[in-house]
Order: structure tokens, then sequence, then C-alpha cells
């Protein structure tokens, strides 16, 4: 599981990527060095581009707690990160401390850490937009390395498009799902696919496999965006992944978050001539059906709530946030979960 060499001025001892004293967060199912967010055992049911976002490792984290006054990492990048968050963020104690990173294809190996002796959580959040293989980890000689013994928390599984997924925020580490677990303690996992999130059956039963505390679903943007359904067919898609989840997860909280501001909304139509508050209008129209046969553990939260219309400084595009806007999203959506968890 380990093996010496030299590295720097330290006599390094390696950790292979699936050392017992790394723990792996955010993945469905097993521990793998090959982080892609979901097993392979999925794909058969998964769309190829949707199947694709998924071998994104955006919002795995591997973590540990160790002494060491140098600490190394080695990785591999399989698909090249272009201008997007494709580096690791390496955070301490739970603080941004560094990154590693690859201009394109290849593996790398680099000291992340090179300071005092001191007892530190390690928190490695992987890349949002590129595909890799994690490799391991290097401490000094004689150092001390364990599991971080966090105990039991609330997890959170979020599903949504892109602004779930992390499009366009400047690093892993501050995707909304990520501020928002950060900032209330708990655990979670991303389930966001830029550009695919269309409600398929398959992700709701991923969904409904993960032991989870709240649910969060954000989504519908790419329905309209694609023309993939009007709003009267998505009605239907979206009330039946919504059962689907349910029937898996009969008690759990479900967040509803309906799209967020586009600043070409006003303007732009599918090819049906349909608008995209009609189908904000439909994700209210599910919600308020299901909750008068008596699910009251749905909590809808209006997008425009979050970053509405006279906000568009909050994005970084016609339609994705910029990063004071996914604090933005965090700050809203982190006060309902947690309210939301309080009772729990």
């Amino acid at each position: 599981m380990s093996s010496e060499g030299p590295y720097h001025a330290f006599i390094m001892r390696w950790l292979d990527a699936l050392a017992p004293e790394l723990e792996y967060r955010g993945l469905v199912g097993d521990r793998r060095a090959l982080v892609r967010r979901v097993p392979s055992a999925w794909r058969r049911g998964l769309p190829s581009d949707t199947w694709q976002r998924l071998c994104m490792p955006t919002g795995v984290r591997i973590t540990f707690r160790t002494t060491s006054p140098a600490i190394a990492l080695r990785a591999e990048w399989l698909s090249s990160p272009g201008e997007r968050a494709g580096a690791i963020d390496i955070y301490l104690n739970g603080q941004f401390y560094s990154q590693i990173g690859s201009a394109g294809v290849g593996a790398v190996e680099d000291v992340v850490y090179d300071g005092p002796e001191r007892d530190q959580v390690v928190e490695l959040y992987m890349p949002t937009h590129a595909e890799m293989r994690f490799s391991g980890v290097g401490i000094t000689e004689g150092s001390d390395i364990a599991l971080p013994n966090a105990g039991v928390r609330p997890t959170v599984v979020f599903y949504g498009d892109s602004i779930t997924h992390g499009s366009v925020t400047a690093r892993p580490g501050t995707t909304y799902p990520a501020r928002v677990a950060r900032a209330l303690g708990v655990d979670f996992v991303n389930l966001g696919v830029g550009g695919t999130a269309r409600g398929e059956a398959a992700m709701a039963q991923i969904i409904g496999s993960l032991k989870a505390d709240v649910i969060v679903l954000a989504y519908g943007v790419n329905s309209f965006g694609s023309s993939f359904e009007e709003p009267r067919a998505f009605d239907t898609t979206y009330d039946q992944f919504l059962g689907i989840v349910r029937a898996a997860q009969p008690a759990v909280p479900i967040v509803m978050l309906t799209p967020l501001f586009h600043t070409r909304e006003f303007e732009e139509t599918t090819l049906g001539g349909a608008k995209l508050e009609e189908y904000r209008r439909v994700i209210r129209e599910v919600v308020y059906r299901r909750q008068s046969f008596g699910d009251f553990n749905l909590v809808l939260v209006d997008g425009h709530s979050v970053i509405g219309p006279g906000q568009g400084d909050l994005l970084a595009d016609h339609v994705h946030p910029n990063d004071q806007g996914f604090a933005a999203i965090s700050e809203i959506l982190g006060a309902q979960i947690g309210r939301i968890l309080s009772l729990l």
C-alpha cells in the first residue's frame, strides 16, 4: 500500500489511492481511483451525454488527517480541463490552501503543502470538468496519517444542471453545493450534469438509492433551452421523476428550486413558443399538487428569489452565475436547508 523514495528535501512515504487511511466523499458506491461519480453499472440506463458528465468528479472529495510537514499528490488527468475548474483544490482544516492542476491530459506529481508540522484535516476537491484518476498521497516518513474521524454528518444530495455541476465557478471548492456543505457542516453528493439535466428515470433511481437527509432538485433550464420538452411533457417528466425519488425516499425532505433568472428569458422561447416562466409554473403546480395529497416534505424555492431580474451582475453570462452569484445561491439555499435539518 505504500512505497518509499526521496522527494525534494524529504523522505516520502506514498500511499496508493485506495489506502485505508483515505476517505472518499461524494461518490455513489464504493471507493475507486477512477473518480467517476457513479459506478459503471448505471451507464446502460443513462444517455451518453449524461454519463459523460458523470465521469467528471465534481463534488468528490478525498480526505485524511495528518501531521506531515509535507504533503504530495499523484493524479492523472484523463481529459483536458480546458479553461474550466479543472484543478484539484486543497483545503486544510476547512480553509482553501492551494491547488494542483494540469494543462492537459497526463500524470502530475507535486508537493501541495510544505510548512509547519501540525495536526490537520486535508480535503481534496476533485475537478469539476475533467475526468481523472487519483493515484495517491505522499507524506513525510514517520508522520501520522489516518481517517479524518469527522463522525456521522447529515448528507445533502443535489441534482441539477450546469449551475449545480459547477459552471462557471473559479474552483471546485466554490460550487454552490460545496459552499452550502461547508457552511452547514454536512456531507454532500453533487449529481449536477451540465447541459443534460432532463429528469431521466435512471437519475431519479440513483438519487433514490442514496442515504440522504435532504434532497435538492434544481433543473428545468435544459428542458427549456434545448426545446427537449415542451411544458406539458415536462409536467409529466418532472412528476414522474419526483415520484421515483419519493417512492425510494418516502420521508426525506425534498427542496425544489425553480430556474434562476436568465437574461434572455423574456425573449427566448422553445420551438413551441414556450418561455422559461412556464417551466417554473410546471414545477410549482407539481409541488402544489403533491402537497395537496399530503406530501408536506416538499419545499419550493422560487429561483427568482435567489437570482432574479435586476441581478444580472450575479451572472457570468446569460445563464450561469459568477462566484458572487454562487455565494448568493449558497446563502439562500443553505439557510433553507439549515432550517430543514434543524427540524430533523
